[in-house]
């Protein structure tokens, strides 16, 4: 409601904190409710269908999102979520068993303000660093420094605190390291691609937003289906290790595929392509997390499960603001090499600029204050150069997916390392790790 009441930017960024704060309780809530309810062996094929639902959520809400700004207003994006969530309310409220547990814990404000004091500046710096500011600026090298001096605080405040948000005694298990760094890199993989494909089907294909958006598809069926079978066969075998690997190659495949793209390929290409990586994607989804659950006890469930959630949505953001950071570099590099035949400076500059020759709706509003007595003597310039650019975006882009292949082979050696331990068919566990 705050968000689409919104009456400026700085209201709508305090509204999605809120909403983000919701967001985040719900994403783990939603794997520690089956880990409450069923032991590691069963929750294979639950979590395969959650996981399902977010891959199919990460394609459909976009793309929707993208339809009801083109035809109606952005506000509607964020009105539409009230009756779903109504709805959705009233499910849980009717549905979900009511676990009781005997454990007492206290909130732990101060890790959560030292969570978010040491990811949000360097976030700002990922995002800022090479674009808006330099990496050497004072900006950016400031905001690494207040990174670091509050991950320090963490460390600090998760020793003494009571009930800690992110208990330190975590990371001393190999298992819960390695699997997190994995969500990471394959989460960055994931939203790397969803980003990044729509561009090359606007910018090179010359197709619509809400159009360029559906051609996300065959990722989400990608991801839908591997999610659900590797649950399914976790489930049945009680294994993982030959699961995950295969996954982590198939995805790596996808993205090799992807890299060779070209200013000629097809719909159909891509869309194959795309199911690939959809393939392999789709089972890091519920597998991670419960790798990480049947390695703790009960009591450690929901912390564990919100650290991976917390993982992932890092990993996704750290790894959208630094493929945008290599898109964006190669592009302005790029495209500061291409010809400009008897073109104005000002028009040049605004061409030169990745945030308007990606965007159609940009780069008319541009070209439409060309006088139409200039415009004829113009065009040939523009065309030549806007073809050009094409192959600019190309190369960029196969760049980003060139560089997401490297994070996915990364993945698949980490995974390699994960000791396979057989999942258990109850959720009786010994004590978890001692404390720190």
């Amino acid at each position: 409601v705050m968000s689409g009441a919104a009456p400026s930017m700085a209201w709508l960024i305090a509204a999605r904190a809120v909403q983000g704060i919701g967001g985040g309780g719900l994403a783990a809530a939603a794997f520690t409710i089956i880990a409450d309810i069923f032991p590691p062996r069963e929750r294979g094929k639950w979590t395969g269908l959650i996981a399902g639902m977010f891959g199919i959520a990460s394609v459909v809400g976009p793309t929707l999102g993208g339809y009801i700004t083109d035809h109606f207003t952005w506000r509607w994006v964020f009105y539409l979520n009230l009756p779903i969530g109504l709805i959705a309310l009233v499910i849980a409220a009717i549905a979900l068993p009511n676990i009781k547990r005997d454990l007492r814990g206290k909130i732990d404000w101060l890790g959560a303000i030292s969570v978010a004091g040491a990811t949000i500046p360097l976030l700002l710096a990922l995002i800022w660093g090479g674009s808006k500011y330099a990496w050497s600026s004072p900006t950016s090298l400031g905001l690494f420094t207040v990174a670091a001096i509050m991950t320090g605080v963490l460390i600090a405040v998760e020793r003494v605190a009571e009930d800690p948000i992110l208990p330190l005694r975590l990371f001393k298990e190999r298992t819960f390291n390695l699997a997190n760094i994995i969500i990471m890199l394959s989460s960055a993989a994931m939203f790397g691609s969803i980003l990044f494909i729509p561009v090359f089907f606007q910018s090179v294909l010359g197709q619509t937003a809400t159009s360029s958006g559906l051609t996300l598809l065959p990722l989400m069926i990608g991801v839908v289906f591997g999610s659900i079978v590797s649950g399914q066969l976790v489930a049945r075998t009680g294994k993982y290790r030959i699961i995950g690997l295969a996954g982590f190659i198939v995805s790596t495949i996808g993205l090799y595929l992807l890299s060779r793209i070209t200013q000629d390929s097809t719909n159909l290409q891509v869309s194959a392509y795309m199911l690939v990586l959809g393939l392999g994607l789709g089972p890091s989804l519920p597998l991670l997390p419960l790798i990480v659950q049947n390695h703790f006890g009960p009591k450690d469930t929901g912390v564990v499960t919100g650290a991976t959630q917390f993982f992932r949505t890092i990993g996704g953001a750290v790894g959208a603001s630094v493929l945008g950071t290599v898109f964006n570099n190669q592009l302005t590099t790029s495209l500061k090499n291409l010809p400009t035949p008897h073109l104005p400076a000002q028009l040049v500059q605004a061409l030169q600029d990745p945030n308007i020759i990606t965007s159609k709706s940009a780069l008319d509003a541009v070209t439409s204050h060309i006088p139409a007595t200039v415009r004829p003597l113009l065009q040939p310039g523009i065309d030549v150069y806007l073809q050009l650019a094409k192959g600019s975006i190309v190369s960029a882009i196969t760049t980003v997916f060139t560089v997401s292949m490297a994070l996915g082979a990364l993945a698949l050696v980490l995974f390699y390392l994960i000791e396979e331990a057989e999942l258990r068919t109850s959720n009786d566990h010994p004590a978890p790790p001692e404390a720190l």
